[in-house]
């Protein structure tokens, strides 16, 4: 000790010392923050970016993005409208395309999808929403001559198509997963591959190895019993594209609707509790035409809208919500889908914009987006 230091001098020395001692136990126990880079893993920019349990119920709509047009501007004032119906779940769609049934390359079309920049953007604008998002990327065929499509898919090598399907997943894995994506999709309606089950649990394998949140395959609605690989996934994902009105005649009123799915439900819950996975139902849809409770897979079916179309595409939708709604087996309904079109009383597509389907989808949306966490 100085002599030289009065008393008071040595007391401002010692509390001088005991701040400097207090501000280094705060640093040392404050959590050190790195910033966002580009090396920054995957599962650390997702552990900020969910802002909603993966585990409730999920209540959707679909967007099938297939354009690099403006897509953050185009893509994005559609998801913020779906938040605006009442959704808590927003499906993407994306495409990797083939050349034939019989091709093993796969490739990206960037004039028909978004940059990954875009689609973080993308997937950013959807959490601030509100909205939890499920992930599909899909095959489509450039050449769908012989009325070909993905289910029926034979390459000249099943060794080659799945080597080059399983870097198509991972590299789209990897993007949801920097995305903070909450469920991501490693199929749709592949039927044909479906027999190749070790093919599939290695695929699985491999994205699970880059993307932390829960699994799910779209299988067709007709082809999901023979699948030997959910087990490895966290959901069984099926499309809704039944039969419901095999007289054809007229349309059909919600009461009839509504009596041809418990059946189909009964069955299709007698096969999940074996299972064990959670369903949800990945495409449920009808086109606003007339006949689609019979043919519900063929928009080509009328190619025009009618008042009947409009009624027997709402009596659908509430068939099919009286028929599901409410059962604890379903862990999520996503609706097929929401387009940038006017929608209205002159469109015949899928999307129930403009429609008296949509005000029975709000009507619907509503508890479910108010619901506690």
């Amino acid at each position: 000790m100085n002599p030289a230091l009065s008393t008071s001098g040595r007391f401002r020395l010692a509390w001088i010392g005991l701040l400097v001692l207090a501000l280094a136990c705060i640093r040392l126990a404050a959590p050190t923050r790195r910033p966002q880079t580009a090396h920054t893993s995957a599962n650390e920019h997702a552990a900020t970016s969910r802002p909603i349990s993966t585990e409730r119920v999920m209540h959707g709509m679909a967007i099938q993005v297939d354009s690099n047009y403006q897509p953050v501007e185009r893509y994005g004032a559609l998801i913020r409208e779906i938040a605006e119906l009442g959704a808590d779940t927003v499906l993407l769609s994306t495409n990797g395309y083939q050349e034939r049934i019989d091709s093993t390359l796969i490739e990206i079309d960037p004039e028909k999808t978004p940059t990954d920049a875009q689609w973080l953007q993308l997937f950013d604008i959807a959490h601030r929403a509100g909205l939890r998002t499920l992930f599909m990327p899909k095959i489509l065929l450039k050449d769908t001559r012989g009325g070909h499509w993905r289910g029926q898919i034979a390459p000249v090598s099943w060794d080659g198509w799945f080597t080059q399907y399983r870097r198509f997943m991972v590299e789209r894995a990897k993007l949801a997963a920097a995305g903070g994506v909450e469920v991501f999709s490693i199929g749709s309606e592949l039927i044909s591959t479906e027999k190749f089950t070790d093919q599939w649990r290695e695929t699985i394998r491999q994205v699970r190895d880059v993307f932390p949140g829960r699994l799910i395959y779209s299988s067709n609605w007709d082809h999901y019993t023979s699948i030997q690989f959910w087990d490895a996934l966290d959901l069984v994902g099926m499309t809704t594209y039944y039969n419901l009105d095999r007289a054809g005649r007229g349309v059909p009123s919600v009461e009839a609707l509504t009596a041809a799915w418990r059946p189909i439900r009964d069955e299709i819950l007698e096969w999940q509790a074996d299972i064990d996975r959670p369903l949800v139902f990945t495409e449920v849809g009808w086109c606003s035409q007339e006949g689609c409770s019979s043919q519900p897979w063929n928009y080509f079916l009328r190619d025009k809208c009618s008042p009947d179309g409009l009624t027997e595409q709402a009596n659908n939708y509430e068939g099919f919500i009286r028929a599901w709604d409410g059962v604890e087996q379903v862990g999520g309904v996503i609706w097929w889908e929401w387009t940038p079109v006017p929608g209205g009383a002159e469109d015949h597509s899928y999307t129930p914009r403009g429609k008296p389907a949509e005000q029975r989808l709000r009507e619907y949306f509503r508890p479910a987006r108010h619901a506690p966490p």
